[in-house]
């Protein structure tokens, strides 16, 4: 039997390829930071969350799968191991192309309805999209599709038309938002999508990716049809027909591996007619393999979707309420509930109706709709989880030293991620494998906010998440938490109390700026941020903290130094401030950050 090409196998290549294309300009992304802090990781959070989606890419070998589902799977392990804002979007944007392109119609207009859906997809899961953003290069990208297409039929030719234009948005991004403006550079995250447009251009310029390819409808079609043939159950001219018909079928279009080989036994079969009897045996087997092929794509599924959906409302007061109002759409039903949000897992054949049916209760803050009669996997385990805590105050950072104050603090578990931002895969993981029924969950870092999100939505626990975007915070949440109380009480004691402690920042830029009151700040200067804003710079670091100190001072009496790691190494700068602040107590700790030398807090 003709094997035919591992289509799957040149797809994974082809990504690969796009992958090392990222990988090669991943250090001119991370330098687009809008800071001056050298906290850019653009590059890196985009490359290890394709790089992640490879590694944990199930082998294909053995089994058949179309083009469009792979993408799908694909998509979905971006999503799984997205970091940071970037990784997220990125993996949102492929992700609503995905669903789209899962029919493995790969036409100009299914593909613009594709782009259409990945940006719609990308900016309703971004809280507060802005313009001059990755967003803004994935919107024209579709504009400007729609607008070539006309003119062109291939879609690669379309793609590699849009790119010089897409280049001049990208240079625009500045004069979109004002803190590329200020910093002198474009966004690196529309720089980053860019980039990896050009190398979809470059992996697809010979059209190897099945742009051609029969659409999934069609391939069932064929399949149905061959299965009517050699049933009997055409007429006799219908029988004629069809059998010319298949036995010149464009196999080399069929990239369905199992579809593949079934049509080449019965071409086999159609030029043999005239055969022994033991011919039949072969007909029967072939028509099983038909049978067999055409229910792996419609499963028996009684309730053909899982839906899952975060209510927050005022006029339910149990779950046992919000069962009693859904419970008849479907089965499998799951819902947890703190203070007033449900978090409600359903397999139902009318996700639309129980989601009309609930807002008109309260607000739907998250919905998910799974069609698993085509869904490969399923992220969500519709078991329970043996729980062995009633929660827990979960804290995730950078720095170790951190770490460890917010476990002497009292935070029950810590999640230290080093340089790189954890994945949404890792986050699941950490959040199931604390095995507790309600977490409080807060990061150091707002870039991680996203993929946290998200990672929620998947756990088995309640999740509630404290927006935060700096590790003091985390310190200030944890001096007040009230941990007697109930999880509710807590929540919302620490939303009271994450900006109670005063703190700067002290880092040293790796480029010019100017801020936005007209402050110039040269690259190694050291300089200040309180507040977001860059208030001071000097070339010495210990005068730069003295003429900070003396800015932001008030009545407090307690100075907190927490050392990076780029000062790791220094002596302790107690002494000196002391001398200049005889009236204030000094404390000094490891916190372990990456970005700044120092973390000053006022108390």
């Amino acid at each position: 039997m003709i094997q035919p090409e591992n289509k799957i196998a040149v797809i994974r290549d082809k990504i690969e390829n796009i992958y090392k294309y990222l990988h090669r300009h991943k250090e001119y992304l991370n330098r687009l930071n809008v800071f001056p802090v050298p906290d850019g990781d653009t590059g890196f959070n985009m490359t290890l969350t394709i790089q992640g989606a490879l590694a944990n890419m199930k082998d294909y070998k053995k089994e058949s799968i179309s083009t469009g589902e792979y993408l799908k799977n694909f998509a979905e392990q971006m999503l799984m191991n997205s970091r940071g804002c970037s990784g997220v979007i990125l993996s949102l944007y492929c992700q609503g192309i995905s669903q789209v392109i899962v029919n493995n119609d790969f036409s100009k207009k299914n593909i613009f309805k594709a782009l259409k859906n990945g940006y719609k997809n990308a900016y309703e899961g971004t809280e507060n999209p802005k313009e001059g953003t990755m967003l803004t290069l994935m919107r024209e990208f579709n504009e400007k599709y729609g607008e070539l297409m006309n003119d062109n039929d291939d879609p690669i030719i379309i793609i590699k038309k849009c790119i010089p234009y897409l280049k001049e948005v990208l240079k625009k991004t500045p004069d979109m938002l004002p803190v590329l403006k200020q910093a002198g550079v474009v966004d690196s995250g529309g720089a980053g999508f860019l980039i990896i447009l050009q190398g979809i251009n470059k992996e697809l310029r010979l059209n190897e990716l099945g742009i051609n390819s029969l659409p999934v409808s069609i391939i069932l079609n064929i399949n149905r049809t061959t299965k009517m043939y050699l049933n009997g159950k055409l007429s006799n001219i219908n029988k004629s027909s069809i059998a010319a018909l298949l036995t010149h079928l464009g196999i080399e279009k069929l990239y369905n591996v199992r579809l593949h080989n079934i049509m080449e036994d019965v071409k086999h079969l159609i030029n043999n007619l005239q055969s022994n009897g033991s011919k039949l045996l072969n007909k029967k087997v072939i028509i099983d393999d038909l049978e067999n092929m055409e229910n792996s794509w419609n499963p028996k599924i009684k309730q053909r979707y899982c839906t899952e959906f975060i209510l927050e409302t005022n006029q339910i007061s149990s779950k046992e309420q919000l069962k009693e109002i859904i419970g008849k759409y479907g089965d499998s039903l799951i819902i947890l509930n703190s203070g007033d949000k449900y978090k409600v897992h359903i397999h139902t054949n009318k996700p639309e109706s129980v989601f009309k049916n609930v807002s008109n209760y309260g607000e739907l803050v998250f919905t998910k709709v799974d069609d698993m009669k085509k869904q490969h996997r399923n992220f969500i385990s519709t078991n329970t989880i043996d729980y062995e805590r009633e929660k827990s105050i979960f804290c995730i950072v950078s720095g170790e030293g951190f770490g460890k104050i917010l476990k002497e603090l009292g935070a029950d578990d810590i999640l230290c991620y080093g340089k790189n931002k954890p994945s949404v895969k890792q986050l699941v993981k950490e959040l199931n494998k604390l095995r507790t029924k309600n977490i409080i969950v807060a990061a150091d870092d707002k870039d991680i906010l996203m993929g946290l999100k998200y990672a929620a939505s998947l756990s088995k626990s309640n999740v509630n998440i404290v927006e935060s975007n700096n590790v003091i915070s985390l310190i200030s949440m944890m001096m007040s938490i009230p941990k007697e109380l109930d999880i509710t009480t807590i929540f919302d004691s620490i939303m009271n109390s994450l900006n109670d402690i005063r703190f700067c920042g002290i880092a040293k830029a790796v480029r010019n700026t100017t801020t936005k009151d007209g402050k110039k700040v040269n690259k190694n200067d050291f300089f200040a941020i309180y507040n977001d804003k860059i208030i001071l710079s000097d070339k010495n670091i210990e005068q730069l903290i003295n003429n900070t100190m003396k800015e932001l001072l008030k009545e407090e009496s307690l100075i907190t130094i927490y050392k990076g790691v780029p000062a790791k190494k220094q002596k302790s700068i107690i002494p000196k401030l002391k001398i200049s602040f005889p009236r204030l107590d000094f404390e000094e700790y490891y916190g372990g950050q990456y970005q700044y030398h120092y973390y000053i807090t006022f108390e």
